[in-house]
């Protein structure tokens, strides 16, 4: 699985990827192709600002409960062989 999160500009509709922790409500970040400054909303009408937030939240959502069912692993008794 990875953590980056697919963009593509409103502006050049070209895509590019950023990290999944970083893309919350209120982030900014320049395209890498036209250098146009991109304000991630959830109340935007813009689908390509919408989606990324979307994806990211649903990936930062996914590795935090891929950690607690290793924690949860790591605590469960361990069971002796049956021979």
């Amino acid at each position: 699985m990875t953590d980056r999160v697919k963009i593509i500009c409103s502006h050049c509709r070209k895509s590019f990827s950023e990290r999944a922790q970083r893309m919350k409500p209120g982030y900014q970040t320049q395209c890498t192709h036209c250098m146009r400054l991109l304000t991630f909303d959830s109340s935007s009408d813009d689908p390509n600002i919408r989606r990324p937030l979307r994806d990211a939240r649903d990936i930062r959502f996914k590795a935090e409960e891929a950690l607690a069912l290793a924690r949860m692993a790591a605590q469960a008794p361990k069971r002796d062989p049956v021979y």
